[in-house]
């Protein structure tokens, strides 16, 4: 049974039992029989059988790992640029040793983790995809991968974050840390592996022992060692042995049932591991009930039984008295109340996170922290049904104040106290605000789905609007104010019409005579955005105006929680007023504002939080903030597959967004992966099959980097079609640089001339002086004239480009990822001139210019590049051991953002090896 089956497993499990307690002779009579009865159970229960001894002959369920031979005597083994200091401890899978740095560059404690010598070769793979794999995490609850390599005996190592932490039940249970404690401290996890899923990787392997709490209370998740990308084949796993290496690896007591039963792995898995996890944290006990248990036994339970319910351990005949009292003491609690914090919503959590069938937990990790975080608000969670009494009981749990008042209030009204008409008045006006709120977002909701069937919005929609919704003009002005809103952020922007700015206009001149100060503050906030827009357009003399009403419409609202969404609204509005006037900061602060705000909103529309995330991503990217712009894109990525969306236009134009900034940051591996699907997405669209150039141009910009030369010939072949069929030459000439670039790194010199003779003309008659777009003509002029010999002519060159981007940056305008590219390019044309001290300066300038745009331990191909230019201008001063350590870096960059097949990365490796710098 390769695949989970509840109903075959169902049949033949308690035929395994029966066979495993039957002698060697009984049983083979025993399954002679049975085949002749049911060959298929018979096979089914052979098959779990052969499994079965499998394990125990290797050892997997209950053996004590082996110890590294030889591993007393590496203290003190000098492991690059570290020293061993001492073992940390051993597994499977190797041992990991505490070491510090020992080259004087700074002082840093690391944990280095060596492979078992068995997995040097092709089981080896593991151990370098965990390498890889933790490469492309960059999460504060991630332990960091700093380093890599292999030591001058042969034994290829890691280098990662020091924690100095316990695991968590530990760390939790030695604190006492109550029920809603633990939950908070669990939601860092869930972080943790979000972060990992949203990057494709299953972790597959989470356990107490891979979870470390430091003592200020920072987790950081562990041991990659087995992960995979969910992008591998699905059936690779299933055709082996659970003990065989590169197999269905696992930790038995945290695995799923379709790591246990073959099935596919997937981000579902690390959800049932995190459900034990927090099974174990919540209650003491795990859900397979008290260990050590019988291989059989645990099997069974993983694949069968169904566990007790938190709340319902505590009571089970499996707890002892005693236990369930130290569980009680180390929750800080009594037995009977710890039961009575965990019925209901944990026992819920819980056990939707436990379901045997994939298909049936949580979607994601994110909806499983979503609910915690509801239960800790106080608030319905999604895996409950919400009926009348549940919803009104955490209503009364979350507003405990207002209810104690209210009960105070009807007995004084009972005593005939006169307070009460006051209190009775300010709870009818809350009452009805809170109504007129609910009717006008649900008119709105529905104006919402009209809208999208009559997409794109036509003029006549808003009649259409009216009609349907029964919201004649005259009868209500604060929704006739709305649906005017709601109609003009929705219609289509071509460039020049007017309409969006009349309606926002007409919405702003009748919402004066509304009192409500959110219908007030919203119509003035959207007429903000318009105007902005037009002073984009067309007059920019209304930008004061715009920002004016932006104020406006924020001082129009009071402070209180039930306008948190109006504020963040208007917000929103004022960010993209701010990005037009070109202060990126005030923009960003607008848009962390409004999602603060909406944590704290009574209610919203949840499609809101995406326009905010959206807006932020874009505002961090503007301003050249790419590292936070992708943990912003990976959030709203996230955010939309949680809600179904994960097809939709706005997805792939994240998809392609985040891409850009990972490109940016010199990660193309995994940027053409997502331009690539976002690309394939809109071509496959009804709605928009025409893919836009500036699309094409950033999936050709990474497939050149990553050497597929002729697939980014075609790609951009393919946008210089598309910007010539929609008439736009500013990326038609785009196309052409790129093709030019392709052509060079090809080897073609005169087709890459050939570019640049069509290219330059268009780009200078249409491109201001000083416009970044000129220095990346320039250096692409550049680097033809050094691939000719003609190093003097590209220095000269490459001088202009990298004056044009340092005077961009010095104006706030864009050019910050360029300038340390630049400079790399300009430190190996001094070198070649002989200019060696130049070009060590250089190279160090640019390298440190990346380091500080990238968080410490993440690899870069930019980082690769300025490592492989400092190497080899040290090399040409004779320093050749600091050549070679740079060239190592140079490496260890370059294989992991490029693929360890490029030429750069062959060409940094073959230069990193002992004395291939002095040669």
């Amino acid at each position: 049974m390769s695949t989970f089956d509840p109903v075959r497993w169902q049949a033949a499990l308690p035929n395994v039992h029966h066979a495993l307690e039957l002698q060697e002779a009984e049983r083979a009579a025993w399954l002679k029989d049975l085949r002749a009865r049911d060959p298929v159970l018979a096979a089914d229960v052979q098959t779990l059988l052969d499994e079965y001894w499998s394990l125990t002959s290797e050892g997997f369920l209950g053996r004590p790992p082996a110890s590294l031979p030889g591993s007393s005597a590496l203290e003190g083994t000098a492991v690059g640029a570290y020293t061993l200091v001492s073992s940390i401890g051993e597994g499977g899978m190797g041992s990991v040793w505490l070491a510090r740095r020992s080259d004087g560059r700074y002082q840093r404690q690391v944990a280095v983790k060596f492979p078992r010598v068995a997995l040097h070769g092709a089981g080896g793979e593991r151990f370098k995809r965990e390498g890889i794999l933790l490469g492309r995490l960059a999460h504060p609850h991630i332990a960091d991968l700093i380093d890599a390599g292999v030591s001058p005996s042969g034994q290829p190592y890691l280098v990662l974050e020091h924690v100095a932490g316990e695991p968590i039940d530990r760390y939790c249970d030695e604190r006492r840390l109550g029920v809603e404690a633990r939950s908070r401290i669990f939601l860092d996890v869930l972080a943790a592996v979000a972060h990992a899923h949203a990057h494709l990787i299953v972790h597959r392997d989470l356990k107490p022992s891979n979870v470390l709490v430091t003592a200020d209370g920072r987790v950081k998740l562990l041991d990659f060692g087995i992960a995979k990308l969910v992008t591998e084949d699905a059936t690779a796993d299933t055709a082996q042995p659970l003990t065989r290496e590169g197999g269905v690896a696992m930790t038995p007591e945290y695995a799923a049932p379709e790591q246990v039963t073959g099935g596919a792995i997937t981000t579902a898995t690390d959800v049932y591991a995190l459900g034990v996890l927090l099974y174990l944290l919540l209650t003491g006990e795990h859900p397979a009930g008290p260990g050590p248990r019988p291989p059989a036994q645990l099997i069974k339970a993983i694949v069968e039984t169904e566990p007790p319910r938190p709340s319902e351990v505590l009571r089970s005949p499996r707890a002892g008295p005693d236990s369930t009292a130290d569980h009680a003491f180390r929750r800080s609690t009594s037995p009977d109340k710890l039961s009575r914090a965990l019925r209901g919503d944990l026992d819920t959590i819980v056990a939707k996170a436990l379901k045997k069938d994939p298909a049936e937990r949580y979607t994601s990790v994110t909806a499983l922290a979503d609910d915690l975080r509801r239960f800790l608000r106080h608030e319905p969670i999604s895996a409950r049904a919400e009926t009348l009494v549940y919803r009104t009981r955490k209503f009364m749990r979350r507003n405990r104040a207002v209810v104690a008042l209210a009960t105070l209030a009807l007995v004084a009204t009972i005593g005939g106290l006169v307070g009460t008409l006051i209190e009775a008045r300010t709870a009818r006006a809350q009452r009805d605000f809170a109504l007129r709120q609910w009717s006008r977002a649900e008119a709105i909701n529905d104006l919402d789905d009209l809208l999208a069937d009559t997409s794109p919005v036509q003029p006549e929609a808003l009649d259409s609007a009216e009609q349907i919704l029964g919201l004649r003009q005259g009868t209500d002005r604060a929704n006739r104010v709305e649906i005017l809103i709601a109609v003009s952020r929705r219609y289509p922007r071509e460039k020049g019409t007017a309409i969006p700015l009349r309606m926002a206009e007409e919405a702003y001149q009748i919402s004066r005579g509304v009192s409500e100060p959110s219908v007030r503050a919203k119509a003035a906030c959207v007429l903000g955005n318009a105007v902005a827009e037009k002073a984009v357009n067309s007059d920019k003399s209304l930008f004061p105006r715009a920002e004016s009403l932006i104020r406006e419409g924020l001082d129009e609202l009071p402070r209180e929680t039930q306008f948190a969404f109006e504020r963040a609204f208007c917000l929103q509005n004022g960010s993209y007023v701010s990005r037009s006037m070109g202060d990126q900061n005030e923009a960003i602060a607008r848009l962390k504002q409004a999602q603060e705000l909406l944590k704290e909103a009574p209610t919203h529309p949840e499609t809101f939080d995406l326009l905010v995330s959206q807006g932020l991503g874009d505002a961090l990217r503007s301003a050249g903030r790419n590292r936070e712009a992708c943990i912003e894109y990976e959030r709203l990525s996230a955010l939309l597959t949680d809600l179904g969306r994960d097809s939709t236009g706005m997805a792939n134009i994240t998809r392609y967004k985040w891409g850009v900034s990972l490109y940016t940051l010199g990660r193309p591996l995994e940027a053409e992966k997502l331009i690539h699907r976002a690309i394939v997405e809109f071509s496959t669209s009804e709605d928009d099959p025409d893919v836009i150039p500036w699309q094409l141009i950033g999936h050709a910009q990474a497939l050149r980097d990553l050497g597929q030369l002729k697939r980014a010939s075609a790609e951009a072949q393919h946008a210089y079609d598309v910007a010539l069929k929609n008439e736009a030459p500013a990326f038609a000439s785009q196309a052409l640089l790129l093709r030019a670039s392709v052509d060079r790194l090809g080897g073609d010199l005169a087709g890459a001339q050939v570019m640049l003779t069509q290219a330059e003309p268009k780009m200078r008659s249409a491109l201001p002086p000083g416009d970044i777009g000129l220095a990346t003509l320039l250096s692409e002029e550049a680097l033809l004239a050094e691939a000719r010999g003609d190093s003097s002519a590209g220095l000269e060159l490459i001088n202009q480009s990298l004056s044009i981007a340092e005077a961009s940056v010095k104006a706030g305008r864009k050019g910050t990822e360029l300038v340390p590219i630049y400079l790399t390019y300009r430190s190996d044309m001094e070198r070649q001139l002989g200019q060696t001290e130049a070009a060590v300066s250089d190279a160090s300038h640019a390298l440190a210019s990346i380091q500080a745009s990238i968080k410490p331990g993440t690899f870069s191909s930019h980082l690769g590049h300025a490592y492989l230019a400092l190497g080899q201008a040290l090399q040409t001063e004779g320093k050749h051991d600091l050549a070679v350590a740079d060239f190592r870096s140079a490496a260890e960059n370059l294989q992991d953002a490029l693929g360890p097949d490029h030429p750069d990365t062959r060409s940094a490796r073959q230069l990193a090896q002992p004395g291939a710098a002095a040669r």
